[in-house]
Formats: C-alpha cells, structure tokens, sequence
C-alpha cells in the first residue's frame, strides 16, 4: 500500500468516524456572537466569560505588558521559564480569589491534564462532556490507560442519554 493511499483511507476513516474537522472563516467575532457566512450565531466558546477583552483597561494592561516584557511566544513560562512576572500574577489572582497559593497553567489544555492525572490518581471518575472537550481531555485518558489506570471514563453527550 502505497503512502498516499494509507493517508487517503486514513482520512477517510476519520470523516466517517465524525473526526474531521473543517475551519471556516468568521466574519465577526464578539463576546457573545459571531458571524459566519452572513449568518449571526450566539457564541459560547469565546472565552470571554466577563466581555472584558474589548474594555479599554484590559487592553491598556496588555499595552502595558507588551511594553514590559515584549510579544510573543516568550511570555509563556513554558517556553522561557517562570520568571518574576508569573509569580507576581499568581500571587495577586491567589490575594484576589481569598487563597494562600494560586497556580497558573500555560493553556487550558494543560489545566485539564493536570486535573483529569490528578482524579485518576484518587479514584474512578466519569466525565460527562460535549465533544470538542472530550477530544481535549482524550489524550490524558489515554496516557492514563497506558500507565496502568483505566479509571477514567469519557462520555458523550450522545452516549448519556
């Protein structure tokens, strides 16, 4: 079987086991709505749960951020290390929140590794979730099977009915 072929029936198998995934274009994007192809939706995967990523002192602090520690992937302290920054921004969200210690993660993806490891390590979890989490969480399930503990279980919306 040649390369292209395995590829091609790979590909196949995947949009047939409703794993293909299609970027489109969006002609707006807010808080709270998007447009795509001329059609407005209500947007729930935004991220900005509080509406505060246009407002004037949220983007004054990135401003300000920017001028501080310059743009780019060497923000991150997965990249560059920790540095005074991040342990500044855990400490006031820990004052903020009313704790003693606050921890933040790189990416979401990452927060829901850290939690799914940290369950399957106390006890047998179902996780009831929508699709497009559950391909998130998908590959710490695995690495947790593979590692002996086969105490995760992810449905689908589908499979809770």
């Amino acid at each position: 079987m040649s390369w292209q072929h395995r590829i091609t029936q790979a590909l196949a198998q995947r949009q047939a086991a409703d794993g293909w995934r299609q970027r489109h274009i969006t002609e707006e994007n807010h808080t709270r709505s998007l447009t795509l192809a001329g059609k407005r939706y209500r947007h729930f995967s935004s991220n900005d749960y509080l509406g505060l990523s246009q407002h004037p002192a949220v983007i004054a602090g990135w401003q300000r951020g920017a001028d501080l520690a310059g743009a780019g992937a060497g923000a991150s302290s997965h990249v560059t290390g920790f540095n005074r920054l991040h342990a500044d921004l855990e400490a006031q969200l820990a004052d903020w929140l009313g704790y003693s210690r606050a921890l933040l993660f790189i990416s979401g993806f990452a927060a829901n590794q850290a939690v799914i490891h940290l369950l399957a390590e106390k006890t047998t979890v179902s996780l009831p979730t929508n699709w497009r989490m559950r391909r998130c969480l998908t590959p710490q399930a695995t690495v947790r099977r593979s590692c002996g503990v086969s105490a995760i279980t992810i449905r689908t919306a589908s499979q809770r009915a």
